[in-house]
């Protein structure tokens, strides 16, 4: 027992210590149990539902079939009930041999209905007494000449008895008649029915009308039945099994089964289909019985040609397969070598990056996963590297933004000093226009130094006036402007020097320029109970389409222009924007409008409960 556990373990060992073993036998192992899996599953479940589609297939052609054998059926049914309560018919039928006009006149519908029904092959209408009147089809009769008379004046006078036997009830029997065609006797249906003279008081009989169910349309409706299917249907004689009608002529009188397979078929109960085995062959036998008739439908296939496709794709399944388990060792061999040599390289990166290098990248020379695996080893050293170094160059940034910080609040307190001086030196020569200019400069940077980030429309309305009446000094009549706030909104807070920058571009890209001077417009208006507008309008000229377009993109891309305004052709506008966004958030921002003859409006849209803080910081933007 221990000897033949040994000699188990020796290939076991002998694949578990290379994984280029490992994967070979596993594609080899894998690949003979799929293409197993698949040709048991295919062959069993495809025969299966091949089967089943086939009983379904062949139901539903025998049920339709058998429809379309009723409609006949009824159709002519239909006719023989007409003529059964046709008063002028009961009394042509009394009189048939002494009214020749009526004769003529009947002999014409008859032969009409017979060309334009081509389900309708022979109508004999029998009298008690006298000739009978008889109208076929050009193919179809019941007798082809003086040899056949005999059979006929047989078979007319069995369907007379039978009809008057059922008095007045219509009824399907079989019948034979002779085909020109072929020189044959052969098998149809027939509706015969008792004639009687209604009356009020009594129903006396006076003949009888027979209408048979053409031979040819039988024949060429079984032909469709068989288009285009596999298998082989019959019209047979319920009782004993006999062929009455089918597409090999030869066919017609032999029994459609053997004794075995009449008997299993008349005890399949309520199922309409059977496999059994006829003449050395399993076959399925479908079949559907005529109602008010004794023929049945039956339709045989054996079912070695239903599989036959089946077969044949096995067969090539199992050639296939063999191909794809030669394969799969080759491509096995192959594989193994282009996952070994990436696995290596990664094991050799991942030492690096314990020992803190990491600035390391990891050669890809495949698109497979491992190829991605080391792709995405790279960008993770790579992010890892970079973040370290951005961690670097914030706390440099941060380290000089703070000594920017304390510079500016130098700066302005030694302006401020400075424009103190210039008033009092204008005071002194009496130049009331300095002394505005000075004044207004040292409030703006009064205001300017001030603590906090944040203040009221009404501070920032104030600074504007300021700064309007300086370049209103400069400007004289060529500048007008006006200022209008809902009332309410005065002490609402927003960032401050917001919208400063917008009014001084409208003044020097839009009233500078222009020699008769120009207007400036701002209002402030609440837009619902959240959120205000601050429109600044100017009716210069207008801004051209494709450096509007160019602007409003740059404001759109705010968050990656904003970190290097240097570059941008808009600081200002730029500014306001990247503030805008980062307290308020997305839906806030500026909106510009600028139409030739209608001058440039620039929209600001804030919140009227914005705080200082409530979105990102915007010395983050700034700094």
């Amino acid at each position: 027992m221990n000897r033949v556990a040994k000699w188990i373990l020796i290939p076991y060992d002998y694949v578990r210590r290379s994984l280029y073993r490992k994967i070979l036998f596993s594609f080899l192992a894998i690949v003979t149990l799929t293409v197993i899996s698949l040709e048991t599953y295919y062959y069993v479940g495809t025969s299966a539902d091949i089967k089943q589609r086939a009983v379904s297939n062949m139901e539903q052609i025998s049920e339709q079939s058998e429809k379309m054998i009723i409609s006949y059926m009824s159709y002519i049914k239909g006719e023989a009930w007409d003529y059964f309560g046709d008063k002028e018919f009961q009394a042509f039928v009394q009189h048939m041999d002494s009214d020749p006009d009526k004769y003529s006149y009947f002999l014409s519908k008859f032969r009409k209905l017979t060309s334009e029904n081509p389900i309708v092959g022979v109508i004999i209408v029998n009298p008690l007494e006298g000739s009978p009147l008889i109208v076929g089809s050009n193919t179809n009769t019941y007798y082809g000449n003086s040899k056949q008379l005999e059979l006929f004046e047989k078979e007319r006078e069995r369907l007379h008895a039978i009809a008057l036997k059922n008095d007045g009830k219509g009824i399907w029997v079989n019948s034979k008649m002779y085909d020109t065609k072929t020189d044959r006797i052969l098998n149809t249906l027939v509706f015969v029915q008792a004639l009687k003279e209604i009356k009020v008081t009594s129903q006396q009989l006076i003949g009888s009308l027979a209408i048979q169910l053409s031979f040819d349309e039988l024949r060429n409706w079984l032909h469709d039945v068989e288009k285009g299917e596999q298998g082989n249907f019959f019209l047979v004689n319920q009782q004993d099994g006999k062929i009455l009608l089918a597409q090999d002529e030869n066919m017609i009188g032999t029994s459609v089964l053997n004794e075995t397979g009449l008997r299993k078929l008349r005890e399949n109960g309520k199922k309409r289909h059977i496999f059994l085995n006829d003449q050395g062959d399993q076959t399925l036998v479908v079949y559907q019985k005529l109602v008010n008739s004794e023929w049945m439908i039956i339709g045989k296939i054996p079912v070695h040609q239903l599989l036959k496709q089946v077969n044949e794709v096995a067969q090539r399944t199992i050639l296939i397969g063999l191909g794809f388990i030669l394969g799969s060792m080759l491509l096995a061999g192959f594989l193994s070598s282009k996952v070994i040599m990436p696995l290596k390289s990664l094991r050799k990166g991942m030492k690096q990056i314990e020992t803190g290098n990491y600035n390391i990248s990891v050669s890809v020379d495949t698109k497979d996963e491992i190829g991605y695996f080391c792709i995405g080893f790279n960008q993770m050293a790579n992010e890892i590297n970079r973040l370290v170094v951005k961690v670097y160059e914030t706390e440099l940034v941060k380290k000089d933004a703070e000594i920017k910080a304390l510079q500016s609040q130098i700066n302005p307190h030694f302006l401020y000093n400075t424009l103190g001086t210039i008033d009092s030196l204008a005071s002194l020569h009496e130049d009331r226009r300095i002394s505005i200019i000075s004044l207004s400069l040292a409030k703006m940077f009064r205001y300017n130094i001030s603590g906090g980030n944040m203040s009221t429309l009404w501070a920032e309305i104030q600074q504007i006036e300021l700064y309007l009446s300086i370049q209103k000094i400069r400007y004289e009549s060529r500048l007008d402007y006006s200022i209008d706030i809902e009332p309410g909104l005065e002490q609402m807070r927003l960032p401050k020097l917001l919208f400063q920058p917008l009014v001084e571009n409208s003044i020097i890209h839009g009233i500078e320029n222009m020699p008769s001077g120009g207007c400036i417009r701002i209002q402030v208006a609440s837009i619902d109970e959240r959120d205000v507008e601050i429109r600044v309008w100017n009716n210069g000229e207008a801004i051209q389409e494709s450096k509007l377009q160019k602007i409003m993109a740059m404001l759109e891309n705010w968050s990656r222009a904003g970190h290097n305004p240097e570059q941008q052709p808009s600081i200002g506008l730029m500014n306001v924007q990247a503030r805008l966004k980062l307290i308020y958030g997305n839906p806030y921002g500026l909106i510009i409008n600028s139409l030739p003859g209608q001058g440039t409006e620039v929209i600001l849209r804030l919140n009227k409960f914005g705080e200082e803080g409530g979105g990102q910081d915007e010395a983050s933007y700034i700094g």
